[in-house]
């Protein structure tokens, strides 16, 4: 009779050995505790590239002058309908132009010393002006073996790649959580990292924030053939047909 339960017995064994293994497949798990902090002052603000595109709205206390420097999406931005986004696209050297101010470097600015730029501008001419500006067209694609991959439109300044591969419907069962490809463009220049994320590390890393057009890609663990196959898949139901046959052959004894 302990012959018969072998069979079953042994198949549960080797799933749940299979399962039992859960440490690599956690983010961060060379953290002791559940409670910690960690310093945000290693977040660089974002910096405008060329290609980026901005919305900056002026406003002052005269309407008709706000209406001036807030001029319609077809003086100052692609085409209504075109499914672009609308704003100012910063040319290849870095340059934005404005209404009434002219061309402004933008490169390397973040939106806040550009505030402060179109401001100081404006103050030349205009009295009790606000500014505003934001990145329009941020945007991250997420590559490999996640549930929903695809490019992800940020709609915040900040963005962790934790955040966008929850974007993406997390990682698969089956991914490489310590080597995390993250593909960007420096001054022109394509870069490569890996990311570790079984490593507490990878939250001070300046990878950690994304970048405008950033790219993930998550890479498939050896795992993945093994758990897509048909057989993996009808083992459950394969499991429990031989343990029904156990039972009925047993109750028939």
């Amino acid at each position: 009779m302990k012959l018969k339960f072998s069979l079953p017995l042994i198949l549960a064994l080797l799933i749940v050995t299979g399962c039992a293994n859960t440490r690599k497949l956690t983010y961060f798990n060379d953290i002791a505790a559940v409670t910690g902090t960690d310093s945000l002052h290693r977040m660089q603000q974002l910096k405008i590239q060329p290609g980026d595109i901005l919305q900056i709205t002026i406003t002052t206390l005269d309407k008709e002058v706000s209406q001036m420097f807030n001029p319609n999406v077809a003086a100052s931005g692609p085409a209504s309908g075109s499914g672009l986004e609308q704003g100012y696209l910063v040319d290849s050297v870095g340059i934005i132009t404005l209404p009434v101010i002219g061309k402004i470097n933008v490169k390397n600015k973040t939106t806040t010393a550009i505030n402060d730029l179109v401001s100081q501008e404006l103050d030349k001419t205009v009295r009790s002006t606000y500014v505003s500006t934001r990145l329009v067209n941020f945007r991250v694609s997420v590559l490999g073996d996640v549930a929903h991959p695809g490019s992800f439109r940020i709609g915040a300044e900040r963005a962790s790649i934790l955040d966008v591969l929850s974007m993406a419907g997390d990682l698969n069962i089956t991914a490489k959580r310590d080597d995390i490809m993250i593909i960007r463009e420096i001054n022109g220049i394509k870069k490569y990292t890996s990311v570790n994320l079984n490593d507490s590390k990878t939250l001070s890393s300046d990878y950690y924030y994304l970048r405008n057009n950033d790219v993930i890609y998550v890479k498939p663990g050896p795992d993945r053939k093994f758990a897509t196959s048909k057989t993996v898949q009808l083992l459950p139901a394969i499991i429990g047909v031989i343990s029904l046959i156990t039972t009925i052959v047993i109750l028939n004894k």
